[in-house]
């Protein structure tokens, strides 16, 4: 194949992946336009899905047990850069919030619990762990990347997304106005 046929298939790959990846993140993540009695969608202005997975300790969490509290939900995985650079901050966050009307829900991704729970205790981080191990909850949140947070309000209903690692700065504010 001609050098000039190459990098042609090249750029157009690049600009048709460039393409998807962008679609697919702003399609997925619209802002509802009325919040009336919506049906459960991992979109702004929607009720957030309700699930149950179990935590560390083996006990059940079902989301909608938080309702009257601001949630973040903080979806990622142990081999993740990026939630690993966050976490730090997370924790300091849940320290400074544990005691207020809000709640930090980390959920990995198709991990074993000894994986898990490991890596947590390594590094000393406190705030609740679910597992979701077969992806389920992932792939109704429409997680496409890690780390992805959501930010609840207290009637559940998703008021920020978040692709990507955040500072304490942006998580405290996200999770300031969900509180409101």
């Amino acid at each position: 194949m001609p050098r000039r046929s190459r990098a042609a298939l090249l750029f157009l790959a690049i600009i048709l992946t460039g393409l998807i990846t962008v679609t697919g993140c702003y399609s997925s993540f619209k802002p509802a336009s009325s919040e009336g009695n919506l049906p459960p969608s991992p979109n702004i202005g929607h009720p957030a899905p309700d699930f149950t997975l179990t935590d560390l300790e083996g006990n059940r969490v079902r989301l909608s047990d938080y309702r009257g509290k601001a949630v973040f939900l903080n979806f990622w995985a142990t081999w993740c850069p990026a939630c690993r650079e966050e976490m730090p901050d997370i924790e300091a966050v849940y320290q400074k919030y544990k005691d207020k009307d809000a709640i930090i829900i980390g959920i990995d991704i198709m991990e074993s619990k000894a994986e898990v729970l490991s890596f947590v205790q390594e590094n000393g981080y406190s705030w609740p762990f679910v597992l979701d191990t077969t992806g389920e909850v992932a792939n109704r949140y429409r997680v496409t990347a890690l780390p992805t947070s959501f930010f609840l309000d207290g009637e559940g209903i998703i008021r920020t997304i978040n692709i990507g690692a955040m500072s304490q700065q942006a998580m405290e504010g996200r999770l300031n106005s969900a509180m409101r």
